[in-house]
């Protein structure tokens, strides 16, 4: 039996000895419990500066609200969408601290949106204004045959007081259902296998067959706001979990104070080893062995898993953040309807292996219970102002979707959708010709070029006609017979009857 005395200093035992253990807890928290509620003081003071500067750089900023239109015709799959982040993720910027810290900047955020006013339904993406080119060519990239123009922000015309006595507001946010290194299921799972050509079953048609069933006075959005990471070391825990399903074992660089607790603990270790048995010393700190064949007890969902964990983080992941609004009027308000319309479509994109996407339960309007009727009011003001505001980070945590799962949940219906409702352009528009004149600041229009080539290529051959001859007139009749006078024999020219 080995032990260990400690000798303390005399005035420490008396302490100890005198002094009742409230006493000594009481004055324990005078003399140190200051430090964590100073830490507490100052970690509130810095993230209120921080929101403060955040807002004024947010004021700052200028955006600008752009409507995508594609031919019926064109040729529109969810692939083009998925190369369409990959080149928007050249936003990201290295953020140094003085510009966190001191002018409030943040990466860039975009905001593609589902829109149905009152039956009418729209492809918006919304963006700042320096990056509206960027937008514009990644888009056109992938789908030449698009019209991108600029229109009126929409969200404003929506309240933001209730309770309402003429509108009413459901809806909610969505999070995912697992870690966000399990994937949802991606618009390659939606290929139909039955069919010769594969053709792809859109799970956005359902959504968009029931958005342009809405009424007069009915609204129905949803709203997808990205932003690219600081980083993507999300991919970090993936690949943990990659490693622990092969039997990978993980190496961690030793820290200071894991090397000093080698060194302190070097004997009792020692002892322990000699009492238990030879090696006995890592069994009994828990350390398992190594399986070096794991890999081959796996079971196929396992495999599956392994798999759709490796596709997910090999593609650049967006931090997301999804919600979904129906406003109506009070007296007709489909609340039940849309409820369950927009489950099934969430649903739509659930694997019950991997991940899915669901409500996020304290962002939902709810008045299932009284007490829930308390707080239904402020969800609905909340819900309408992160809608207006496009914030990501308001209620809850972002959720990390690479390129493919946003192409899944946002892209434009492919050119064999049958749904009538879809607001789409039946003509192309081409580029106009070289020859066009533009207009200069003092000019009300711009000038008619036909016309004017016209009247120029006639002056020009007016111009270029050859000299036409001088002819002097020869009266058939003679002057004298005009005024009744008979001319003589001499006055008769010889060419002429009498």
């Amino acid at each position: 039996m080995i032990g260990v005395t400690i000798q303390l200093p005399l005035p420490i035992v008396h302490y100890l000895d005198v002094t009742p253990f409230p006493l000594m807890m009481t004055q324990a928290l005078l003399l140190i419990g200051w430090i964590p509620i100073f830490g507490v003081i100052i970690w509130g003071l810095t993230h209120i500066w921080l929101d403060y500067k955040q807002g004024q750089y947010g004021k700052s900023l200028k955006w600008e609200l752009l409507e995508v239109k594609v031919p019926q015709d064109a040729i529109n799959t969810p692939k083009g969408m998925e190369n369409f982040f990959m080149n928007l993720s050249g936003v990201k910027s290295g953020i140094t601290w003085r510009e966190t810290w001191l002018l409030g900047k943040e990466q860039a955020s975009f905001s593609f949106e589902i829109v149905s006013n009152e039956g009418r339904i729209q492809f918006l993406i919304r963006t700042l204004d320096k990056y509206r080119d960027l937008v514009e060519a990644a888009l056109y990239a992938q789908y030449p045959e698009a019209q991108i123009t600029e229109v009126p922000d929409y969200v404003m015309e929506l309240t933001t007081e209730y309770p309402n006595t003429e509108v009413n507001v459901f809806g909610g946010e969505i999070a995912l259902a697992n870690k966000p290194y399990f994937p949802i299921r991606t618009f390659e799972d939606f290929e139909h296998q039955g069919e010769k050509d594969m053709r792809f079953k859109d799970p956005l048609l359902p959504i968009i067959e029931m958005m342009g069933k809405m009424r007069k006075g009915e609204r129905y959005w949803i709203q997808c706001v990205i932003r690219p990471p600081d980083d993507q070391h999300w991919t970090k825990d993936g690949v943990a979990y990659l490693n622990k399903m092969m039997g990978k074992e993980e190496k961690h660089a030793p820290s200071l104070m894991d090397a000093l607790g080698e060194s302190a603990l070097w004997l009792p270790k020692g002892i322990a080893s000699q009492l238990i048995g030879f090696g006995g010393g890592e069994a009994a700190h828990g350390e398992e062995k190594k399986d070096d064949f794991r890999m081959f007890r796996m079971t196929p969902q396992e495999r599956v898993m392994l798999d759709a964990v490796a596709e997910k983080i090999s593609k650049v992941g967006w931090k997301t953040k999804i919600r979904f609004l129906y406003a109506g009027p009070k007296k007709t308000f489909r609340k039940g309807l849309m409820a369950s319309s927009m489950k099934g479509m969430w649903a739509t994109f659930t694997n019950q292996n991997l991940n899915g996407l669901s409500l996020f339960g304290p962002s939902v309007p709810k008045d299932d219970y009284f007490w829930q009727e308390w707080f239904m009011p402020q969800k609905q003001k909340n819900l309408v102002s992160r809608f207006q505001r496009r914030v990501g980070n308001a209620s809850g945590s972002w959720q990390m979707l690479n390129v493919a799962e946003l192409a899944t949940v946002f892209h434009f219906p492919a050119a064999d959708a049958r749904t009538p409702v879809l607001t789409k352009t039946g003509a192309r528009r081409a580029e106009a010709p070289d020859t066009l004149e533009l207009a200069m600041g003092d000019e009300p229009h711009l000038p008619n070029w036909k016309l004017e080539t016209a009247e120029a290529k006639e002056e020009e051959r007016v111009q270029n006609l050859p000299p036409m001859p001088l002819q002097v007139p020869t009266p058939s009749i003679p002057l004298a017979h005009r005024y009744g006078a008979v001319p003589s024999q001499d006055d008769v020219p010889p060419n002429l009857p009498m």
